[in-house]
């Protein structure tokens, strides 16, 4: 199994949010694992797919969980392989317009590296477009490993609306 979701939880509720998630992933994968890797971040291994896993948790999300972070690629935290690995995903999708957040969720590592990283090497073939982004990529760094989802904007957020 490999890890296949981050989950990012409400202040100090990691353990709570540890035992919701799993009751959503049991429905199909029993021997799924979700743990908190560092604080307010879980990881969930589990045998489904990325987006299988996201949407039983999204489904019925847990009044913990604040983002859901289905995951395409885990990367180490070399800047060259992400900016040059996300480039390459981002060509494939055939899409016009992105945008990249980062976020350190433990560890130390500038951001703003890889985000005007991936821009430059994508200047000419796709533009960036914060406020109607065809895709936005979501790095999540985790001491020295980066998880990397490519979402439609705001996908990740965890709503009211995602009960709809």
């Amino acid at each position: 199994m490999e890890p296949k979701v981050l989950v990012t939880t409400a202040s100090n509720k990691g353990n709570k949010c540890v035992v919701e998630i799993l009751n959503r992933i049991f429905i199909k994968d029993s021997n799924a694992i979700a743990k908190e890797i560092t604080q307010n971040v879980i990881i969930v291994e589990t045998s489904l797919s990325p987006i299988e896993t996201y949407g039983l948790i999204i489904s019925a999300p847990p009044a913990c969980a604040k983002k859901i972070f289905p995951i395409n690629m885990i990367l180490p935290l070399d800047t060259k392989l992400i900016i040059c690995k996300v480039s390459e995903c981002l060509t494939k999708l055939h899409i016009s317009k992105f945008f990249v957040n980062c976020y350190v969720r433990s560890g130390n590592f500038d951001c703003k590296m890889l985000e005007i990283g991936i821009a430059l090497k994508l200047k000419g073939l796709l533009s960036v477009d914060y406020k109607t982004p065809d895709k936005v990529v979501n790095l999540n760094i985790i001491k020295d490993t980066v998880y990397v989802s490519i979402l439609n904007k705001d996908q990740e957020k965890v709503s009211v609306k995602s009960l709809g």
